[in-house]
């Protein structure tokens, strides 16, 4: 019996969506509110660490290099396990981590900063947060298509790889694409904007 990808294009694939879409929210929520457990050494330490990240915020080409490569590379291993069987479980820990970091990130700012804090983090985020939401649609592909590779190895489903592997091949270079122009609004626009509008 042959299965088309509209067999798969239903509900289960809203769940999937609204489950990761939880899953980082949530992990947004812990990671904001983790800093609140932090004793007053550790607040401290986020503390002088921000501040000196920001008043010392010279990029030069190394870390750009460093940059593209790391955002590439990431992308790459992410759409790797989707093509495995395991990649789920990869997916869902990836975007965990990486959900809770911005949240940490984001109160680390506002606890630093106070209200200036607000407008700093997302100058200085909005590429973490573009980057965040590429990962996304990004774990969310690559979660289908283990699944729809699991669904044809193990239950003998006949769906048309060929062509979920081309739709899987250009959501890869779309996320590279974004996250490299992600990357050079990182390094050439955000911290001139910084400077601009911060006098710490």
């Amino acid at each position: 019996m042959k299965y088309n990808l509209d067999k798969y294009k239903g509900i289960k694939k809203r769940k999937i969506f609204l489950i990761l879409l939880i899953i980082s929210i949530i992990s947004i929520l812990f990671g904001i509110l983790f800093l609140a457990i932090l004793d007053k050494n550790g607040k401290m330490i986020v503390s002088t660490t921000m501040t000196s990240y920001i008043k010392n915020l010279n990029y030069d080409r190394k870390e750009l290099f460093l940059l593209l490569k790391n955002n590439v590379l990431i992308t790459i291993v992410m759409w790797l396990f989707g093509i495995s069987l395991f990649g789920v479980i990869f997916e869902l820990i990836f975007l965990v981590v990486k959900s809770f970091t911005l949240g940490f990130s984001i109160s680390s700012f506002i606890y630093t900063f106070k209200l200036k804090g607000i407008y700093i983090g997302f100058i200085y985020l909005f590429p973490n947060i573009f980057n965040l939401v590429i990962y996304f649609i990004l774990g969310f592909f690559a979660i289908n298509y283990s699944i729809y590779l699991f669904q044809y190895i193990f239950k003998n489903k006949e769906y048309n790889l060929k062509l979920i592997m081309k739709r899987y091949i250009r959501v890869l270079l779309i996320s590279i694409f974004l996250l490299i122009i992600s990357s050079l609004v990182s390094y050439f626009i955000v911290p001139n904007i910084l400077k601009l509008f911060t006098n710490i």
